[in-house]
């Protein structure tokens, strides 16, 4: 009897290879940690992200150097979404006197908290734009442009295992002006803001 031999349609290799690389990329990917202010404060992240074990360390008005204080260490050797700098940068103009020093500087400080997570990877959300209390709108995310890209290619420049997520574009509208519909409050994301946040994190997940 002649033995029957399977084969699979060379055509459908690529997709069996993306569907068993999926799996064994969110088998591995079962608990997540996410760092920021009020803005992750406000996310729920549990029921966004159903199924993860979540850690979570946000407080509202926080800056970066505030995370020194916290215990994080549950976010070491694990997946972690961190979304900072709102409070550090948002109230300063692009034309101000210090602007360039500060985003510099924000940008280093950046880099060096990454390094103290130790986390098994990297999803650096970006600054997002706001419209907030009468602040000049254009000025502002201007300024926040060129810290997402600074930031971006600071971690660049390190050893990091990492991915930069660029959520600033997709809260934006049109010149410098945030998509109302997304904002509560110029700030802080409605849940439609939240759906997007989550995406883009579900995308690389």
């Amino acid at each position: 009897m002649q033995k029957k031999h399977s084969f699979t349609p060379f055509f459908l290799l690529p997709f069996l290879s993306f569907l068993l690389a999926g799996c064994t990329q969110d088998d591995a990917v079962s608990e997540l940690c996410f760092i920021g202010d009020s803005i992750t404060h406000q996310w729920d992240v549990e029921s966004f992200f159903p199924g993860y074990i979540i850690h979570k360390h946000a407080v509202n008005g926080a800056k970066l150097r505030d995370i020194q204080k916290w215990d994080i260490s549950d976010c070491k050797g694990r997946w972690t979404i961190m979304l900072m700098g709102t409070n550090d940068i948002g109230h300063i103009g692009i034309n101000q006197e210090n602007a360039q020093d500060t985003i510099q500087s924000f940008a280093h400080a950046y880099v060096q908290q990454a390094q103290v997570l130790q986390a098994e990877f990297l999803l650096a959300i970006s600054i997002l734009p706001r419209h907030y209390k009468g602040e000049n709108e254009i000025d502002h995310n201007r300024l926040i442009e060129k810290q997402n890209q600074l930031l971006a290619d600071s971690l660049k420049n390190t050893n990091l295992r990492f991915k930069f997520v660029d959520a600033y574009s997709l809260f934006l509208d049109q010149d410098y002006t945030i998509n109302e519909d997304l904002f509560r409050d110029g700030l802080h994301p409605r849940p439609e803001g939240y759906e997007i946040l989550s995406n883009a994190i579900r995308r690389e997940l």
